[in-house]
């Protein structure tokens, strides 16, 4: 158990000493002077945890608006208590194969893992968040860190919960919708 803190603070710690890189639908987004975002809100990912906090996965067509440019991408909203805050991150239609790849290679055979004083975990890292599926004798737990591009406050803002492992495959199928 000592070892899982140890590669969990570690993990942590890289991440807050990373730098954030904007997705492809964030500079799009900056870049755009009028922008029009439609959100598909029939294909939607959601993840809860115990405490009220959550994070939506769903798909996204951005529209520059004076030339006309449009781009898919996954929006994720999340929800996080101590203190209240709400954040908003995309991954790009660049990220999307990869990510479908890692769910449907990485994650989905091992939703049955069970392990004995052992422990795995499998990280996807997109531009904008991170996503951890980690799998102890225990517990499955799902984490997602988001990206903060704010000049001040905490670098990422993470998410997890276990109660929630058996909705991966509805996040899988949302980002087949994206493609």
């Amino acid at each position: 158990m000592r070892n899982y803190f140890l590669t969990f603070f570690m993990f942590v710690s890289i991440l807050g000493i990373a730098q954030n890189e904007e997705s492809s639908t964030r500079k799009f987004i900056d870049k755009a002077q009028f922008t029009q975002i439609n959100k598909d809100w029939n294909t939607i990912a959601n993840f809860s945890s115990g405490i009220g906090e959550y994070v939506n996965f769903y798909p996204i067509e951005v529209i520059d608006l004076k030339t006309g440019n449009k781009v898919n991408a996954l929006q994720l909203d999340m929800f996080i208590k101590n203190p209240d805050l709400y954040k908003t991150a995309w991954v790009g239609l660049d990220e999307i194969d990869e990510f479908i790849y890692f769910i449907e290679t990485n994650v989905i055979p091992n939703l049955d893992l069970k392990f004995k004083k052992k422990s795995t975990e499998f990280i996807f890292k997109a531009k904008e968040m991170t996503f951890s599926y980690i799998v102890d004798e225990k517990r499955k737990r799902i984490s997602i860190w988001i990206n903060n591009y704010e000049k001040e406050g905490n670098l990422n803002f993470y998410f997890w919960t276990e109660s929630q492992v058996d909705r991966i495959p509805d996040l899988l199928k949302v980002l087949k919708n994206i493609k």
